[in-house]
């Protein structure tokens, strides 16, 4: 009876050790996107506008080229300009934009009423994020790239001090092959 104590203790122990392996969870690191042309991650959800715009403006007498980008869904809106003096090119030049106030500025806008007008939620400060221009079909007019930054709202009591700082992070935006008008004046 004493031989088959040590080979029971063996099979009980290496059964126990793989029953509480069994009972771990796995956790989630990462969150999945839609297959929306348009989207982003917007303080934790995955968000795909419904209403997309966006247009390569040139001015000859400005000499200037902007890019506007805009989405709006569910009482949210996600807008961001690049504009780029002496380039009357086809398209829009491939780069990254770092965001600077002037020349590269991104927007996060909410309604606080339903139906009514889009507010700023914070203010996107120059280096809080960028856009990257990765692909443009000028005779299709797509263009193809992606952008993130961060959009800050300081909270202020009656006397000027700090009671709270709320930040919103929209990551993980991209915008794949998405038409785009083009005007030249």
């Amino acid at each position: 009876m004493s031989k088959l104590r040590l080979p029971l203790f063996i099979i009980l122990s290496a059964s126990l050790s793989f029953i509480i392996q069994s009972c771990n969870k796995d956790s989630v690191v990462s969150t999945a996107y839609t297959t929306a042309a348009f989207q982003a991650n917007i303080d934790g959800n995955v968000w795909a506008p419904d209403t997309t715009s966006i247009a390569v403006n040139y001015s000859q007498a400005a000499g200037i080229k902007t890019l506007v980008v805009q989405g709006t869904r569910q009482a949210k809106q996600v807008i961001f300009n690049v504009t780029l003096p002496n380039t009357n090119t086809a398209g829009f030049p491939l780069g990254t934009y770092t965001i600077d106030g002037s020349s590269v500025t991104a927007q996060y806008n909410t309604q606080s009423v339903a139906n009514g007008p889009f507010a700023p939620r914070g203010t996107v400060e120059p280096g809080a994020g960028s856009i990257i221009i990765t692909a443009v079909d000028s005779v299709k007019k797509q263009i193809t790239g992606t952008f993130s930054f961060y959009s800050r709202t300081t909270n202020y009591d009656n006397n000027g001090n700090v009671i709270s700082i709320v930040v919103d992070n929209i990551t993980g935006g991209e915008f794949t092959a998405v038409p785009y008008t083009y005007t030249s004046n």
